[in-house]
């Protein structure tokens, strides 16, 4: 069962880098508009993490099988870093604080974890 699980995340972490290449690709000059038209990336951040366009929460429900939910949420994590380091806030510790910050508590070692995976450069 782990090994589906594992395999199940994998395939997912494929996909979404295979389309989100694609929609860079496509919309490369929208994002950097996109940039431009943000003076604040913390105060955008904090303000659409919750309910709004940087809230990942439930991208991935329904992926997975029982149990899977925890790495799920873990993924949505690592989008979420993504997206932030998109807008420019790449430094872990940075990206750490701004979290604990919206959510008002600590970060596990998992969710540290899922940080480093969407920190890691596209290859």
């Amino acid at each position: 069962m782990k090994i589906k699980k594992s395999l199940l995340i994998i395939f997912i972490l494929i996909v979404n880098l295979v389309f989100s290449q694609s929609k860079i690709n496509k919309n490369s000059t929208s994002n950097s508009k996109l940039k431009e038209q943000i003076e604040n990336p913390k105060d955008y951040i904090i303000r659409e993490t919750i309910g709004g366009k940087l809230d990942f929460s439930k991208l991935y429900v329904g992926y997975g099988e029982e149990n899977a939910e925890y790495k799920v949420y873990l993924y949505s994590i690592a989008t979420w870093t993504y997206a932030v380091k998109d807008l420019g806030i790449e430094k872990k510790g940075e990206i750490i604080k701004l979290w604990e910050k919206i959510y008002k508590r600590k970060m596990t070692k998992d969710e540290k974890m899922a940080v480093d995976l969407g920190l890691k450069e596209e290859e």
